[in-house]
């Protein structure tokens, strides 16, 4: 008889195949000896209608699942997309990980996580072992939808949500409300495009991650580089000078996406937001001989403006653009010295006092003196005052209409 020889999958390929294939997240939890027990899976699955039966896998060797194969009955937690903090909370294989974490006691005692999409009530039918896993088959007992939200995804490494092709509409409008604001800036817009011979635009937010192109204007050689409508992300170091003097929620927000994850790092983002508040203005500065290095900036943004991006890929747009943070240290400019400026941007401020846009200078010409940057700066601030006064006045309305959607919860 011919031994048939099996093909050797190397791990690593095994995980990057599997990758491309999401997976929903759930938290499996249970009562042991008085005290809730909980652990996250990605293996969660429905196996039979009739009888009604469910499966999950955990790790071979897990301590949580040890523990947990204890319980009398079970709950699987089907965790929402806003929940990747609690995610995090129960993936952690630490005593008193409930403590702060809102739950309740099923029938069967077992703890349901408040505002998970579903719970699923079951208890062990039995337990087979799976190479470095165990396959857990339950029989359901009780089971039900309780908050009809989207779920949390598993993908390529990286969490995130569903976006059902309907959500296409919210966009829609998103983008023709930014439109309709940016538009009080469009007569400054040009004007600056055609003093300083350069790309200007207005920027908006369209959500609480992103910016758009609103209304954009070219002079002297400069080209179209940003179309109108393209994302831009409010990621570290990008969109600063929206984000300086904002509400602390919308700071902590945006240094929550600093890339790596280092308190020191995060502490010279934060440093850098005071200056750009107290200045008034963002520049963003190219070096000499750092042109090719800047491009590399502009084509991971529109990498991530083309919305097409896998967490994968996010990831390696986070990357690049924490690898060209120094184009954004502070510099204090001096008449005499040369500069190769990448960007002036200035914010917008409404009646509030907050900020409602940002206006961008950018493809300004190279190597000139500190005093000529000076001079772009008084332009591109001339202009936004001059915004926020028409906004005080005549675009109060519309301001505020903008800001009443951008703070709805579904913006349509």
């Amino acid at each position: 008889m011919e031994t048939v020889q099996r093909s050797v999958i190397d791990p690593t390929q095994y995980r990057d195949v599997m990758g491309h294939y999401p997976t929903g997240v759930a938290v499996v939890t249970g009562t042991v000896d008085g005290e809730p027990v909980g652990m996250v899976v990605g293996t969660f699955s429905s196996v039979s209608i009739d009888p009604p039966l469910v499966a999950f896998m955990p790790q071979v060797g897990s301590r949580t699942w040890d523990r947990l194969a204890q319980a009398d009955a079970l709950c699987v937690n089907v965790l929402a997309h806003d929940q990747l903090a609690l995610c995090r909370t129960m993936a952690v294989p630490r005593p008193g990980k409930f403590d702060g974490v809102d739950w309740s006691p099923s029938a069967a005692g077992a703890p349901v996580l408040t505002d998970a999409v579903a719970h699923v009530h079951c208890r062990q039918e039995s337990v087979v072992e799976a190479g470095d896993h165990w396959i857990v088959l339950c029989a359901v007992d009780e089971m039900e939808v309780t908050r009809p939200a989207t779920p949390l995804l598993f993908f390529q490494g990286g969490y995130g949500g569903f976006s059902p092709a309907g959500m296409a509409a919210k966009a829609d409008a998103d983008l023709i409300t930014a439109v309709r604001l940016g538009d009080r800036a469009r007569a400054q817009v040009e004007r600056i495009a055609a003093r300083l011979e350069c790309e200007a635009a207005a920027l908006v937010a369209v959500s609480p991650d992103e910016l758009t192109t609103a209304v954009s204007a070219y002079g002297g050689t400069a080209t179209m580089v940003e179309p109108l409508g393209q994302r831009i992300p409010l990621i570290p170091p990008i969109g600063e000078a929206y984000v300086a003097g904002a509400d602390p929620e919308v700071v902590e927000r945006w240094l929550a996406k600093v890339t790596p994850d280092d308190p020191a790092l995060v502490e010279c983002y934060r440093r850098r937001l005071a200056t750009v508040a107290e200045r008034g203005v963002a520049l963003s500065m190219v070096g000499p001989g750092a042109r090719s290095e800047y491009e590399r900036l502009h084509e991971a943004l529109a990498e991530y403006a083309s919305g097409e991006l896998t967490p994968a890929r996010e990831r390696a747009v986070r990357s690049v653009l924490a690898q060209t943070r120094h184009f954004f240290d502070d510099v204090d400019v001096l008449p005499g010295e040369t500069y190769d400026v990448g960007a002036v941007v200035v914010p917008v401020h409404g009646p509030d006092g907050r900020v409602a846009l940002v206006l961008r200078a950018t493809q300004l010409p190279a190597g000139v003196p500190g005093h000529v940057v000076g001079g772009w700066v008084d332009e591109v601030r001339a202009a936004a005052a001059c915004v926020e006064r028409d906004l005080a006045n005549g675009g109060a309305e519309q301001a505020t209409a903008y800001r009443d959607w951008y703070e709805a919860d579904f913006p349509l």
